[in-house]
This record gives C-alpha cells, structure tokens and sequence, in this order.
C-alpha cells in the first residue's frame, strides 16, 4: 500500500502530513531557480527574502497564486524538493496524496493542481476542498445532520462553507485575504502618506501592528519607502489604527460575502448556524479583532480554530485517518 500523504500548498504557506509523523513540514511557498540551467537555486524561507533582489539569471517567484498554481515548472521543483527533504518521496517509494484545493476551482486548474504533484514524485493524487478539510481539522462535526459554517481567511482566497453530513451544502471563494490586505495597505499609505512601500513592508506591518478593531492598539511602526511626490527616501511611523482603517473594508466585503451563503441554504441549517455561530480559520484570523469585526458585519457569533494556520492540513490527516468523514469516497489519481 503506497505511503499516504496530506499535502496543502497555499498561497503564503506548504504544509505537509505524514502518517508517521503529523504535520512534518511548515514552509513558505516560494523556490528561486537557475534561469539557465532551471535547477532550484533557494526554497521556502530562503527565496521569499530573494523576492524582487535577483540578479536577471536568478528566478525567485512565488508560484502558488489565490490559492492555484500559476508557475507549473517552479510549484512541481518546489514541492519535490519539499517531498525529498522529508524522505516522503524516493524511487522506490511513491506516496499517495491527499491534496487541498479552492472549492470553486475548474477542470483545468484541478488537472494543473493534480499534474504539478505528480510531477513531484506522487504515484496517486486525490483533491478535496481545502474549507472541508479546514472545517474537519478545526473540529467541527462535519459528519454530523446539524449545519455548521466555517470562514477561512487565508494568504490569497478567503473561503466560506455551510456544512453537514460530509458535504457541502453551499460555498463561497472570494478572491479578498491577506494579499488583499497587504494591497489595501500600501493604497492607503500612498494616499494618505504619500508614502510609497512594497509588499513585503506592508506583509511587515499587518503582521507586526495590524487590527481590525479601533479599539485595539498595537502601537506604531516605523518603515521605510519613497516619497511620492518627491521620490526621495523617506521614513515614516505607521500606528495600527491606519492599518485597521486600511483593510477594513475587505473585512466587509469578506463578511458580505459569507453571509450570502444563508441565501442558499434549507431555513432549518440556516437556523444551526444563527445558533452555533460560525468558525473561522487561516493565517488572518489571528489578526487581533478579526473575529470581533465579522461579528459585528454578520451578527453571528465567531469562534477563531485553536490552530487557525493550520486548520486544513489537520483536517487532510483526519480525513486520511478516517475516510468516512468525507462524504464520498475518496477518488485517486494514479500516474
């Protein structure tokens, strides 16, 4: 029996679960190749510092975008160097692996998703939604008659699901999560500031001082870019009620967006969720006052996973341990 694998490449984060081992790997989703030779020059942590510093031979990307891959070359070197550090994959040895994509994903990025795996040294892929797989690790009764809602606010996509019985009733993916975020930062401070910053600065400053609610305050931050209008260096404090100000209106959108859902949905799971509230995972929900601002747009009271950032890789090691969690049975690939 091939050795069974839970693999979830997001947009910001690879995460990687083995039978023996858990989740065995945590790692950013980036890789810096050789443009000449297309050997991998640098992986994770490493290439996401080379982003925009490269000499014209070096390449370093990130190649996981909103959550599907855009760079097929790089996102299968990358996720076979991620495998063969792990000893997950050898000649010999060729795991089956439980993948996690967007819910809203057509044929050809599936195909895109499950080629790029293969391509890695995989001798079978099989794809579940990565909001199912969030909801089962985050502990919620998706095997269960009562309806249960779940929010995942990742790197590149912010998901939404209603859920019972093993399946999905309804589902939502909005293209509005930390990217956005990041976006909405840099926007703001160009408007207000004239202060023109990259994206790993503002990545910096939503980690750091951001919020999403006014009444929380993280202090300020200091930062570096170019003055707009002089385009001269420039140095500048940045407090976290601006970053709160920045992003809250994707915050709303997200809000808007997940509450559609009860639109679609029978008025008795419509009645589970009014009662239970609804669960929020990934990277943003531990931006301090997350949950407080979707409950004041939604009205529905939220609850943030123990393990927000890692909510869909448990949940793909609970699903291989017990398949019955997930509706239907799980299909395989093979190469």
């Amino acid at each position: 029996m091939a050795r069974l694998v839970g693999l979830d490449i997001g947009t910001t984060y690879t995460r990687i679960w083995t039978q023996d081992g858990g989740v065995v790997l945590r790692c950013p989703s980036a890789a810096a190749i050789d443009g000449q030779t297309r050997k991998l020059v640098a992986l994770g942590a490493e290439a996401r510092k080379m982003l925009g510093k490269t000499p014209q031979d070096i390449l370093a990307s990130c190649p996981i975008k909103e959550g599907m891959v855009s760079e097929f070359d790089v996102a299968a070197r990358m996720v076979r160097a991620m495998f063969l550090n792990k000893k997950i994959c050898s000649t010999f040895n060729r795991p089956a692996v439980l993948l996690a994509t967007p819910y809203r994903i057509d044929q050809v990025q599936q195909l895109a998703a499950e080629n790029t795996v293969i391509e890695a040294g995989a001798r079978a892929v099989a794809q579940i939604p990565a909001i199912f797989a969030a909801a089962a690790g985050a502990g919620l009764r998706v095997a269960s008659p009562r309806g249960c809602m779940i929010l995942d606010i990742g790197g590149g996509l912010s998901e939404s699901a209603i859920i019972s019985l093993g399946g999905i009733i309804a589902g939502r993916s909005l293209k509005v999560a930390g990217d956005r975020f990041d976006a909405a930062i840099m926007n703001y401070l160009r408007q207000k500031r004239n202060l023109v910053i990259g994206a790993t600065t503002a990545e910096e400053l939503r980690v750091s001082i951001g919020v999403c609610d006014t009444h929380i305050d993280r202090g300020s931050m200091t930062v570096y870019g170019r003055n707009a209008r002089t385009g001269l260096a420039s140095r500048q404090e940045v407090f976290s009620s601006e970053i709160c100000e920045a992003i809250t209106p994707a915050i709303v959108a997200i809000a808007r967006n997940a509450m559609s859902l009860l639109e679609d949905v029978p008025p008795e799971i419509a009645a589970d969720i009014y009662d239970y509230g609804m669960m929020l995972t990934g990277g943003c929900a531990l931006i301090p006052g997350m949950a407080s601002a979707l409950h004041r747009e939604t009205g529905l009271r939220v609850t943030v996973a123990d393990h927000p950032r890692d909510s869909v890789i448990h949940g793909l090691g609970r699903i291989l341990k017990h398949p019955a969690l997930w509706g239907t049975p799980l299909e395989y690939r093979l190469k």
